[in-house]
Formats: C-alpha cells, structure tokens, sequence
C-alpha cells in the first residue's frame, strides 16, 4: 500500500483559512438548490397527473421511485470512472506524441503519467510536487478504469470512517485524519473489484452506515408512502402544504439531537415561510385549480385522513431529516474541512443504499400483499390511460431521482431545516407553472403567500449563511480525509 506523506493540517491550513468563505461550497448549495426546486416541482405535477386519470397504487408507485435510488452510486461510480479515463487517454496521446516526436520509440502500448490530475497519488507524484521528471509507465485502458473504480470505493470508505469515528468513538479531532484512518481496517487494495467489494461491506464503519441507513430508510419509508397516500385521497395543495410543515419539525428535532442552538430568527422565518405555504395552498387560484368549490362531484371525500395522513408524514420527514444529518453525513466539526464534493459524493452513495433497502422492504410487501390476496395491485390495468400513466409515473421517477440526490447533498452541505425550508419555495414556482401550462391564475391571495414563503426563506438564509458560507477551497484538506494508491501498482494485498 502506497500511503502518501500528508503534512498536518495545522501547518497546511491555518484556523481562519477554515472560516473563510467558500465560492466553491456556496456554488455547489447553489446549484443544488435549483435542481431540488425544479425537480420537485416536475415530480407534484407527473404524480397529480397520474392520479388524475385514476392511478391509485400509492405503494407501488413509492416502490418505483424511492426504490430506483440505488442505481444512482453505480452511475455516479461509472460516470467519474469513465470520465477519468477518458481523460487520462488524452493526456497520454499527447505525451506519446510529444515523445515520439523527440524521436523515441515508445511502441504501441498505452502509457499514464501519474500526476495530480488522476487523484491517484504515488511516490512519483512527491517527485512531481518536487520539480522532479516523472517516469511515464505502460498501463491498459482497462485496467485504468478498473483500479478508477476501486478508488471510489476507499474514498467512500474513508469518509465512512470520519462519520464511524465520530459517531461511536465520539472522536472531535481535527488533526491528523491520515493516522485516524489508519488506524481502522484496510479495505482490500487488489485490482480485483469484487474482493475490493467484499472487504468494504466488511469494515465496521460500512457495517455502521449500513445498519444506521436501514433505521432510517424505515422511517423515510413511512413518510414517503403517507405522501403518496395522501395524494389519492385530497388535493395537491393540501398535500403540499402540509407536507412542507416538515421544515418546523425538523427545526424542533434539530435542537435536541443536533445540538441546533435556539434562534428566534431562525424560528420566525420557519413560521412565516410555512403560513406563506398555507396562504398560496388555500388561495381562490388553488381552489379552482383543483376543482374546487365548482358545482360537481367531490373528487376527495376523504380529504380529512389525507391531510391527517399527511400530518404525520410531515412530522416524520422532519425526524428523517435530522436522523440523516446526524448519522450519515460528515460531523460538524469536520464539515468545514471536508470539500463539497466529497460530502456530494458520500451522500449518493447513502441514497444508494437507501434506495436498495427501500426496493427489498417494499418488494416483499407487495409480494405478500398479493400472494395472500390481501391486496390485489393494478399494474397496467388502466384502460386506454395505462400509456400515459406510466409516462407520468416515469417522469415522477426521475424527477424523484434528481429532487432526492440534490436534497440530500444539500442537507449535508448546510442542515436539515434550510433545506426544508428552501423547499418551501416549490409552492411560489407550482404557482407559477400552473398558470403557465394549466391557465390556473394568479390571485392577490397567492402573491401574498408567494411573498411570505420569499421572506421566511430570506431571512433563515441570513440566519445560517456562517454554516452556509464558511469551508475550504483547497482539495489539499481532501487528502488529508484518503489515502491515496498508485494506479500502476497491481498489488493483490489486502490488508
């Protein structure tokens, strides 16, 4: 195992270095918040279109989109994978051209340079960070992108570690990360991905992840499905409206086990944002929009356990929250050293496990439901509306998709209640795309509410920009957080 030197984080970063802003961080929160807002906003619409032409599968539907979650590590693996090795076959192009135009024979093979670039360091490396020549070694395209894969996997098993070492061992250091990780078992370094495999979800620290994401997928489970019920059973604004109330019950669970520090501010804009969300929900538009107060039958007869439903959903999304940032996101002590990416990355690899213990909870349920005619589930059975259902429903499933993986990078980049509470701002833009695309008008109601959930949200910015803004630009911290392994070497050592 090739275990680069790494200087103490005391002499790499000074302590107000740490509580600079970062442009980096505040861009990533940035544009995570307006994939969450859009992909939300597409997900309310393709699922109360499905419901409109009688799809009332609420179970399957959930099964559908929170269970397709896992594929998301997997792309995000073969993705960085690919790209890296792309990239590395454009580099060596270029220095076997430059080579080979000096005159040496450099044959038909492929060749890496192994420099800063692939995130793959070695001894040659240091040489390089000296001003030293580095040795171009021959190496396979394949076996490049094979050992790029294996790389995820340490990376992802040493922020685990991070989270493993807090959590359990209660351990607040900020020094010294490099002789912390080592200090926990080694996952396999062979170039074999299924032994690399094997000796990951070994490690205690993804045994931890692991078991903590099951509670929690529990919880988030019975959420989800309340939502999903609940929009079979009274209108979308209801659903929206108090679904969002979940921004005040993560606030009220953040305080007892997240240490969140009361703040009247913080306080008052969650209120303000959420009346504002009440206000737009029950405006006259809205009304007229659903169907309301029109002269034909109830479309909800009961919209009273919806929205009670719905209720406890609410509570319950909040609690899943605060779970979530508690156990599976990088402690707070280290989440200003810790760069954006790696938390971003961290988080889709819990989602993927959220989604695989989600699609195994909710397959076999719907397999004993139905194998002991508990419930019969409708699949395609729609009519002529089967197509555009499960058009909707495929939409529903990717907006589901992107709305997740960007919320939950968000949440571990600043917290659970601004994250709750920026979702709030769906309301304000459904408005907006129901008058553009249904006809559905703006009412001075509506404008009022829009204009309460834009302050509640302006203002708990301003209340948490430090835990927003401040973190660390340099990728150097990063490496304080991994070690780093040569992609030439083929060592088939585990440790």
């Amino acid at each position: 195992m090739a275990v680069t030197n790494l200087l103490d984080q005391s002499e790499r970063h000074s302590e107000s270095s740490i509580h600079e802003i970062s442009k980096t961080k505040i861009g990533f929160i940035v544009i995570l918040f307006l994939l969450s807002l859009t992909s939300f906003v597409l997900q309310t619409e393709f699922t109360s279109q499905a419901y409109k032409l009688k799809f009332s599968e609420p179970i399957l539907l959930l099964t559908v989109t929170h269970g397709s979650w896992w594929i998301l590590w997997p792309l995000q693996i073969i993705s960085i994978s690919l790209w890296r090795t792309i990239n590395k076959k454009i580099r060596d192009d270029k220095i076997v051209k430059k080579i080979g135009g000096s005159g040496i024979d450099v044959g038909s093979g492929q060749y890496q340079r192994l420099n800063s670039t692939s995130d793959l360091l070695s001894d040659q490396e240091n040489h390089q960070q000296q001003g030293q020549e580095v040795p171009v070694q021959k190496i396979s395209m394949y076996l490049y992108f094979k050992k790029a894969i294996i790389k995820q996997f340490h990376n992802v098993y040493h922020t685990a570690i991070l989270i493993y070492e807090s959590n359990v061992n209660h351990d607040r250091t900020t020094k010294h990360l490099n002789q912390l990780i080592d200090s926990n078992v080694h996952i396999s370094n062979s170039t074999s991905i299924i032994d690399v495999l094997n000796s990951f979800f070994k490690t205690p620290a993804i045994k931890y992840i692991c078991f903590k994401t099951f509670l929690i997928t529990c919880v988030l489970t019975i959420a989800g499905f309340t939502w999903y019920g609940a929009m079979s059973m009274t209108y979308a604004a209801d659903v929206t409206a108090i679904y969002n109330c979940s921004a005040f019950t993560a606030y009220a669970f953040a305080i007892p086990l997240l240490n969140e520090k009361f703040s009247w501010l913080k306080v008052n804009s969650v209120i303000i944002a959420i009346i504002g969300v009440f206000i737009v929900s029950y405006s006259s538009s809205s009304d007229i929009g659903e169907g309301k107060d029109q002269n034909t039958e109830n479309p909800y007869p009961y919209r009273f356990w919806g929205n009670i439903i719905i209720f406890i959903g609410a509570i319950l999304y909040g609690y899943y929250e605060v779970l979530y940032k508690k156990y599976l996101c990088i402690p707070a002590h280290l989440s200003k050293i810790i760069t954006p990416r790696r938390q971003s990355t961290f988080a889709n690899f819990v989602m993927g496990i959220i989604g695989a213990f989600t699609l195994i909870i909710l397959v076999t349920l719907i397999i004993f439901l139905q194998v002991f005619h508990i419930h019969k589930f409708n699949f395609f059975d729609y009519g002529d509306n089967t197509k555009t259902i499960w058009l909707y429903i495929s939409g529903s499933i990717v907006s589901n998709l992107l709305f997740s993986a960007s919320f939950l990078s968000l949440m571990a980049l600043t917290s659970p209640v601004l994250s709750s509470v920026s979702s709030l701002l769906t309301i304000f833009v459904i408005g907006i795309v129901e008058w553009v695309v249904f006809g559905n008008a703006l009412d001075l109601q509506q404008l009022i509410g829009d204009f309460f959930v834009i302050i509640g949200f302006v203002l708990l910015t301003i209340a948490s920009w430090k835990e927003i803004s401040e973190g660390n630009e340099d990728d150097d911290v990063e490496a304080v957080s991994t070690y780093s392994y040569a992609m030439s070497t083929d060592g088939n050592t585990n440790h």
